[in-house]
């Protein structure tokens, strides 16, 4: 993953809890220095550790820590550093996730060996909608639940969770997720 993520999760803590406890997770994490550049790819295990650590040390479950950091992708770092970007790919949370695609795109370019996931938006019927994610990365589903969380805040859209069903795939992780939408 890229530094970018690193960096965000060392802000979340940082914010939440202070520098002292930033450098605890570092030590419990093995991870040797937090001078991550951002455009700089890590090795996947590095955000791992990192992420281990950070629920070891507030002593909550990683799944929750997982949510925690989804929520303050969207409302911290993508919103202060891809502001721009954000606004181009849509204007309410289901166009927003119908773009996500073409945004990872064309941000391609910018990231050596870009790996991101793909998100594919199923027909509203009511109010309800599936999400698909697929990626092939493994463990990272809660994240991108507190992603949709934290874009439904964005957007200031009602959402609620119905169901979320693991699907079985040879490498990486799929995921659906049933969704109630709210009225805008």
């Amino acid at each position: 993953m890229y530094g970018v993520i690193n960096k965000s999760l060392r802000d979340m803590v940082i914010e939440q809890f202070g520098e002292p406890k930033w450098s605890e997770v570092l030590q419990r994490s093995g991870v040797p220095d937090d001078s991550f550049l951002a455009m700089q790819s890590y090795d996947d295990d590095v955000t791992y550790k990192l992420a281990q650590a950070c629920a070891d040390e507030m002593q909550i479950d990683l799944t929750d820590a997982l949510r925690a950091f989804g929520v303050h992708w969207v409302e911290n770092t993508v919103s202060k550093q891809y502001e721009s970007l954000m606004r181009a790919a849509g204007s309410d949370m289901l166009g927003f996730l119908g773009n996500l695609n073409n945004l990872h795109d064309r941000i391609s370019s910018t990231f050596l060996n870009y790996r991101p996931p793909a998100f594919e938006v199923g027909d509203r019927s009511g109010n309800e909608v599936e999400i698909l994610y697929l990626s092939e990365r493994v463990g990272l589903t809660p994240f991108v639940e507190g992603l949709l969380r934290g874009l439904a805040d964005r957007f200031n859209q009602e959402m609620e969770i119905v169901d979320i069903v693991p699907q079985q795939v040879s490498q990486g992780e799929q995921t659906l997720f049933k969704v109630r939408m709210g009225q805008q």
